[in-house]
Formats: structure tokens, C-alpha cells, sequence
């Protein structure tokens, strides 16, 4: 394994510096006609091309200001950006609650086998209702714009805890049982994460723990059955942040752009465990190949 994962990471960084147009028949040259090979180095380079696409492109289908209003919901102020789109704090002038709004990016929208996916995999989210999982109330579109409406979660994200040191062991049992109770549901339920991560999970001021964008991962995967950017973060998004801590957490068959299951769910959950314990990931590097070294070849320190 350590022999074949060098030899992809020489192919990958020679194909790297060659012009795009040349790497195909670079590939085929080197590879001797493994197939298997030339397609885990493709995957790669694709992975590359996604990343360098994600930081020259706006994240979202539109930029809602402030006082907006989008049906019933009227914007009230951002609250972040990353690679599956804008979210915004928004007050739900019907049942007066403040909730959250997610902008579905651009390419996504544009796309209408995956809208028609999307909405089949937000009804099925909608259907999950445990107190450890953020819930889905609605998916709206206004003119070209799709719009995810979510429970709002006050509260910090685990990884602002672990930012400010390892959690204590009894704090960190605690959290871990929550994660573990909302993984259990989803998955009797046939339902993956396939993206779980500190900065997935929210902790509010009374202790209680929320898996965030639960199964989104699958909605906004590609039909590509050998992809590695099957992560929603590689639609969007920064190299240096939403990637690398994707693929962190990336279980091996997902790291190689296999079908996953629910196992690749308790993967991430251990990952996310040992950072909690550690605070420092289980798997670290200085890029994504190296990173996905890291998973495919070592073992946590």
C-alpha cells in the first residue's frame, strides 16, 4: 500500500507541473496501461482542478443583503460562507422564529438532475427528527435561486472548542454520546453524514450537541462513480480551510472516491473523538495529498 501510494504521488506531482492539456497523454504513458493507476492520479488532479475552480468562483447563487425578505423569511444578518453556499440568519415572519438560510451555489442550481436529487434527499432529511440532528424545514426557490431553510443552532461549533485547547474527558464523553445518538438514528434510517466534522457540529449554551448538514454530503455529490471530490465542500470553498478539513476526516474507501456506508460515518466520528481528546486532528498535513497519505498509510500518533 505505502509503495503504491508513492508511486500515485510521484505520478500526481509530475502530471501537476506539465500544461492540462498534456497530462492525459503524460498519464498513459506512465501508468503502462494501469487503468487503476491512471484513474486514482486523475482523481487527484481533478480533486486540484476543483479546489483552484472553488477559489476564483463566488460561493453562491446570490448575495442576500440585509432586510431582504425571501417569501416569509426576512434576512437579518450572515452568518458564514463555505463550500455548500451562504448562511444567513433570517425571522420567520409566519411562525415568528428565527431560523437559517442556505444558499445553494450557483453550479449546483444550475444542474436540474441534481436539483430533482436534491429535493428527493432534502425530503428524506426532513423525515429525521432527533434532538442531536438540525433540522430541515424547507427547501424555497425564488426565480433561479434555491434556498435551504434550517433550524438555527445557537451556540459555538465543536471545532471553536477544540480551538481553545482539548476538551476535558468528562466534556468530551458528553459530546461524543450526543454525536454518537444522532449517527445512530440517521443511519437506521439509511441516512449518512458522509462530511461529519468538528465544524459540522454545534454545541449550544445549555451543552446540548447538533449534527449540522446531515446527509447534504450525498445530495450534492456528482454521479461520477470514481470521484474524489464526491465531498459538498468541493463545491465551493477555500483549499486551506473547508477542504483540508474535509478530507481530514475522510474515511479511507471515501478518501480513494469509493462508495461509502455508514461506516465511513463511525470513521469520522473516531477522528473527530481523537481531536477532541488531542486537540489536534488525528490525521494532519501540509495539502490534500498529503493529508490523504496520512489516512490511506499511518495510524494516529
Amino acid at each position: 500500500m505505502a509503495d503504491r501510494w508513492d508511486q500515485i504521488q510521484d505520478l500526481y506531482h509530475r502530471a501537476l507541473a506539465r500544461n492540462k492539456a498534456d497530462r492525459p497523454g503524460f498519464l498513459r504513458e506512465a501508468c503502462l496501461g494501469d487503468e487503476s493507476l491512471c484513474q486514482e492520479v486523475e482523481s487527484l488532479l481533478k480533486y486540484h482542478s476543483d479546489a483552484q475552480q472553488a477559489m476564483e468562483q463566488p460561493a453562491a447563487s446570490a448575495l442576500l443583503i440585509e432586510s431582504q425578505q425571501i417569501g416569509s423569511y426576512k434576512i437579518l444578518s450572515m452568518l458564514g460562507a463555505g463550500g455548500m453556499g451562504e448562511v444567513y440568519r433570517a425571522r420567520d415572519s409566519k411562525l415568528k422564529r428565527d431560523v437559517a438560510i442556505k444558499v445553494l451555489p450557483a453550479d449546483f442550481v444550475r444542474d436540474p438532475e441534481r436539483v430533482a436529487r436534491f429535493q428527493r434527499e432534502a425530503e428524506v432529511l426532513a423525515s429525521l427528527n432527533h434532538p442531536h440532528i438540525g433540522a430541515i424545514y424547507d427547501l424555497v426557490q425564488v426565480g433561479d435561486s434555491r434556498f435551504l431553510v434550517l433550524e438555527l443552532v445557537e451556540g459555538e461549533t465543536l471545532a471553536d472548542r477544540i480551538g481553545r485547547g482539548p476538551v476535558s474527558v468528562d466534556d468530551a464523553l458528553s459530546i461524543s454520546k450526543q454525536i454518537a445518538e444522532g449517527l445512530e438514528a440517521a443511519h437506521e434510517k439509511g441516512i449518512i453524514h458522509r462530511d461529519l466534522k468538528p465544524s459540522n457540529i454545534k454545541i449550544t449554551p445549555n451543552g446540548t450537541v447538533k449534527i449540522l448538514d446531515f446527509g447534504l454530503a450525498k445530495a450534492f455529490q456528482t454521479d461520477v462513480t470514481h470521484e474524489l471530490s464526491n465531498s459538498p465542500t468541493l463545491v465551493n470553498g477555500s483549499i486551506h480551510g473547508v477542504i483540508l478539513g474535509t478530507a481530514a476526516y475522510m474515511a479511507p474507501e471515501q478518501a480513494k472516491g469509493w462508495t461509502v456506508d455508514k461506516r465511513a460515518d463511525i470513521w469520522a466520528f473516531g477522528a473527530v473523538l481523537y481531536e477532541m481528546f488531542a486537540g489536534r486532528p488525528a490525521f494532519d498535513g501540509e495539502d490534500v495529498p498529503d493529508i490523504l497519505s496520512r489516512v490511506l498509510r499511518r495510524e494516529p500518533d
